[in-house]
């Protein structure tokens, strides 16, 4: 993977939307759909059954596939920043300030857990109601086996920030983020190791020198994995990581924030102000079709929506849903 100077002002780009979200162009805002608190993060554990969150602590809920949303009372007013769900009534929610959140009962109560480090938690991701993980800042990688009761630190390297986590089964997971770091396990998360990845400092002009920042990453399977990031970055392993390509999808040179792929191979890929859709396992790409369109906003959260459709989320309290029947996401009212 190519090594560059990397602009001290692409560095914070993800913080800088996570607490201040994007720039509005207020010539070209539209009073169509009601302003919510921007949204981050989306989970559909059922077809009818999804959640998302959000700045201020939001937690939103929907029992009727996303027609109808209602706001979950969390307890905390903290950046939630990915919720994610094993079934229709445990999840859990992470953010800033070390938040953990649970919920055994599908969200009528939200319970704080006790984290091992008071960091800003990027993603969660759990195999089973019992057995999760965490990626977080410093490159901790948080692990439970008890639904979250305890949590520990699993793993750790140099101080970068990690942004992504998926499993493609018990065994087989990707954690990946800043600098172009991607780390896999191979053993249900005992063990993780370095795949990927550069950073240095200048020794003369201070100046910062790795790879892209990559932002998230979805495991298919065993062997084939892809990982989105800064800049259009779109980088798959067929490997199981041992090397990794560049892809062209199509993007332009704008941040890249989530990858998703549905259980019939379909993936979805989402960021500032674009989204690409690929049908078939991301052998060909196309232009992923929004009403009302997203150039001028941002897509966060994505989540995968029964056996080939997916919902997403994002600045201003976005949530867009497409059953899979044809390219085309529509913005709902709530």
């Amino acid at each position: 993977m190519p090594t560059k100077k990397v602009p001290r002002a692409v560095i914070s780009v993800a913080f800088l939307v996570l607490f201040f979200g994007s720039p509005r162009n207020p010539a070209l805002a539209k009073d169509t759909f009601p302003v919510h608190d921007d949204l981050f993060s989306i989970s559909f554990p059922a077809e009818r059954d999804g959640w998302a969150c959000g700045r201020f602590g939001t937690i939103l809920r929907t029992s009727d596939a996303g027609a109808t949303w209602v706001r979950q009372t969390s307890g905390t007013t903290f950046t939630l920043s990915s919720i994610f769900f094993t079934d229709s009534q445990n999840g859990w929610a992470v953010g800033n300030g070390g938040t953990i959140l649970r919920t055994r009962d599908g969200g009528l109560k939200w319970e704080a857990q006790q984290s091992p480090v008071e960091q800003f938690h990027m993603a969660v991701f759990f195999l089973n109601p019992e057995k999760g993980f965490i990626v977080s800042e410093r490159t901790h990688i948080l692990g439970t086996r008890d639904g979250g009761s305890t949590w520990s630190v699993v793993f750790q390297d140099e101080d970068y920030i990690l942004k992504g986590i998926s499993f493609c089964d018990d065994r087989n997971g990707w954690a990946v983020g800043e600098f172009g770091y991607i780390y896999h396990t191979g053993d249900g998360g005992e063990h993780w190791e370095k795949q990927a990845g550069f950073f240095e400092l200048d020794p003369e002009t201070g100046d910062i020198r790795g790879e892209e920042f990559l932002f998230d990453v979805a495991a298919l399977d065993a062997s084939t994995v892809w990982a989105v990031g800064i800049q259009g970055i779109v980088r798959m392993s067929r490997d199981g990581g041992k090397t990794w390509q560049g892809v062209d999808i199509g993007a332009p040179a704008v941040p890249l924030f989530r990858i998703r792929a549905a259980p019939d191979g379909s993936i979805l890929v989402g960021g500032k102000g674009v989204c690409f859709l690929s049908r078939d396992r991301g052998k060909t790409w196309q232009a992923a079709r929004f009403e009302p369109p997203v150039v001028y906003n941002w897509i966060y959260g994505i989540s995968a929506l029964g056996a080939r459709g997916f919902a997403a989320c994002g600045d201003e309290g976005a949530i867009y849903l497409n059953p899979g029947e044809e390219n085309l996401w529509k913005r709902i009212r709530y």
